[in-house]
């Protein structure tokens, strides 16, 4: 899927173009609709999951699974690579601890998918009755797939039979209308938590693991994890532990015992977070343009890489259409 971040539109002074800059997802096939963007635009290519960031015209990759790197650097030598993803640019400012009773032990967010492996949590759940969980999650087709819905009801139903235990306070919605978008509700409901729980083998870096660090709590993660969702789990912020409702359990304990020992806050305001991102690509963005004679115009641009700061779609090819033509016109009359 098309999606489009605008960091920095171009600043055009008597015919000299101090590129812009934009986050694109799918970049060969924008360019190739629009092949006047990359004179106007420094591209950023974004993955949003695992493997190689595949842009030929992309001038800047986040590269989220730096098990490929020197693979992507051989492929792509005139690219420049930077180890970030969506989720390095959460902002701090927002998800952060708050003083709030810790009204449960574990907290999942997590879309309503299989590759989740939704039933480890909810049979782990079981197994610890004496625990306190919360779990909700959006749907990718909002409800417009039988399968994931299904598949979200089926949980539900085996949570009222088997886990008293656990809050599913969206379950009952069958679509994705009801749920909260808004950080500083999402923040809450980490901070009314003690750490969370992802159980997936294979994503990109996870943006409820970053939240979660930011807000001051440990997240567990299963030791199959692919790279990036291994990514910033270290003895300040998490534990590994083996991906089956047991292996979980253990992990609890494990976390429960050391919980003193964990920093996660002060390891995302040192190594990761909007401003220490932010600062990379600004400074990338500065040195391409020098390079190219232009000015650094990017000091004031933001990302907080969530999804729903990005225009996605027909949308995203509409709003490049009318920047170029803007553009065009705007050099034409000078």
């Amino acid at each position: 899927m098309i999606s489009l971040g605008l960091l920095r539109a171009p600043v055009i002074k008597k015919e000299r173009i101090n590129k812009g800059a934009i986050i694109l997802s799918d970049v060969d096939l924008v360019v190739e609709r629009f092949p006047k963007l990359r004179k106007y635009f420094y591209i950023l290519e974004r993955r949003g999951w695992e493997g190689i960031n595949p842009g030929k015209n992309a001038d800047i990759k986040l590269v989220e699974d730096t098990s490929v790197w020197d693979e992507i650097k051989l492929k792509f030598p005139d690219a420049i690579l930077l180890p970030l993803a969506g989720a390095d640019f959460v902002n701090t400012d927002k998800f952060k601890p708050i003083n709030l009773k810790k009204d449960y032990d574990g907290i999942q967010i997590a879309a309503w998918q299989k590759f989740k492996r939704s039933e480890i949590f909810f049979n782990m759940a079981k197994i610890l009755a004496n625990k306190k969980f919360v779990k909700f999650g959006h749907m990718f087709y909002d409800g417009k797939d039988k399968e994931e819905l299904e598949y979200k009801k089926k949980f539900v139903s085996f949570c009222k039979e088997n886990c008293l235990n656990i809050d599913l306070p969206y379950g009952e919605l069958e679509t994705n209308d009801g749920l909260p978008n808004n950080p500083e509700i999402i923040n809450e409901w980490i901070n009314k938590s003690k750490f969370g729980i992802i159980t997936s083998k294979v994503e990109g870096i996870n943006r409820f693991k970053l939240e979660c660090l930011s807000a001051g709590i440990p997240v567990l993660i299963p030791n199959d994890a692919n790279t990036p969702l291994k990514k910033h789990i270290n003895k300040k912020t998490g534990v590994f532990y083996e991906p089956t409702p047991e292996g979980l359990a253990r992990g609890i304990e494990e976390i429960e015992k050391n919980y003193s020992s964990f920093s996660p806050r002060e390891y995302v305001l040192k190594n990761t977070g909007m401003k220490n991102s932010m600062k990379q690509v600004k400074n990338t963005l500065k040195q391409l343009s020098l390079s190219e004679g232009g000015e650094d115009i990017y000091s004031e641009i933001e990302w907080d890489g969530r999804n729903q700061s990005l225009i996605w779609e027909a949308k995203a090819l509409k709003i490049i259409e009318d920047l170029i033509n803007k553009f065009e016109k705007e050099i034409n009359n000078n």
